[in-house]
């Protein structure tokens, strides 16, 4: 029975557009920011290349399992970016797999002499697979005959758009991310299921000690709040950097405001350890489950990235501008 119920709330889920309407979600959203805002794609000296995994609720069997891989470049001399990117998710014990590919260009604006802004374009093509013959329901155990639920089919594709904004200087950084503006329609088993267009606005600061350019001392605090049908998320918390080491705290909830069940709108504490050796960068971060998923394990990740260093001694002929929202 308790199969049965299990697998009614995994089916309840594809079929609802307001919870299958979710995007993955990363601690270490700012490893790879051209995933919640485009503006960000060749906001570096030279390029960037990141990859990320993420575990989440790794005892409850079957985990669910997100990976990123993500490059993107700044073309100094066209005071542009580019930027791709692939997504997958897997939810393995119904064999569910979503796989997107994005492609982002950036166009940057220098306000003033400090301050510079960007904005991004983003396009899409995400492909979404499962297995239903893993599936088994209720008329079939009472029957012995194949189901008679109405599945439309186990393969859907959908191309998708999205926009932003960012805004910084060297210390400080404000951006808007503006996804999924077409809401394609995206379900497995119910054709009439969209997407909903997500918001997402993100800030921050890097505030260094160090007068070594290749000397990395510093917090950087940073916040990302993102809203995506009913409901809505906020990740703040702050980094601190002694090169070689990386430490961080963050907190994702909204504690003054209640969840869709009617607690306490919180879902977890998570702590960050890294290093950084010349241009490559590994951080670990765990987070601690505070919601009433505390038995679940919580959610282990990591990021590998690699991206040159900006020498400040040789500014000639260099646009640039550090942006400090990344490592």
């Amino acid at each position: 029975m308790k199969f049965l119920q299990t697998v009614s709330l995994v089916l309840s889920l594809f079929a609802c557009p307001i919870a299958a309407a979710q995007d993955a979600n990363f601690t270490q959203f700012y490893a790879s920011p051209t995933y919640m805002n485009p503006a960000f794609a060749g906001a570096v000296p030279q390029y960037r290349a990141t990859m990320q995994y993420r575990n989440q609720y790794p005892n409850i069997p079957n985990t669910y399992e997100t990976n990123l891989f993500s490059f993107d470049y700044n073309l100094d001399y066209y005071n542009a970016g580019l930027g791709a990117m692939i997504v997958q998710d897997r939810l393995s014990s119904f064999s569910m797999t979503s796989t997107s590919l994005l492609l982002s260009y950036s166009y940057q604006i220098n306000l003033t002499k400090k301050w510079i802004m960007r904005l991004g374009l983003q396009g899409a093509y995400t492909f979404r697979t499962t297995d239903f013959s893993r599936l088994v329901f209720q008329d079939q155990l009472d029957s012995g005959s194949p189901t008679k639920e109405n599945l439309v089919g186990n393969f859907v594709h959908y191309p998708d758009v999205g926009t932003g904004f960012l805004v910084y200087n060297k210390t400080f950084w404000f951006g808007f991310g503006l996804h999924h503006l077409t809401r394609p329609y995206q379900s497995l088993i119910n054709t009439s299921e969209r997407l909903e267009m997500k918001q997402t606005v993100q800030a921050g600061a890097k505030f260094s000690f160090s007068k070594d350019w290749d000397k990395d001392i510093s917090i950087a605090p940073a916040i990302l709040y993102q809203r995506q049908g009913i409901f809505d998320q906020l990740d703040l918390g702050v980094n601190f950097f002694y090169e070689p080491l990386i430490a961080g705290i963050w907190y994702r909830g909204i504690p003054i405001m209640q969840n869709v069940s009617g607690k306490i709108n919180q879902d977890a504490v998570a702590i960050l350890a890294g290093f950084r050796h010349k241009n490559l960068l590994f951080t670990y971060s765990y987070d601690a489950t505070i919601s009433s998923l505390n038995r679940s394990g919580g959610a282990h990740e990591v990021a590998l990235i690699f991206a040159p260093r900006y020498d400040k001694r040789n500014k000639r002929g260099s646009k640039h501008i550090d942006c400090p929202v990344t490592f």
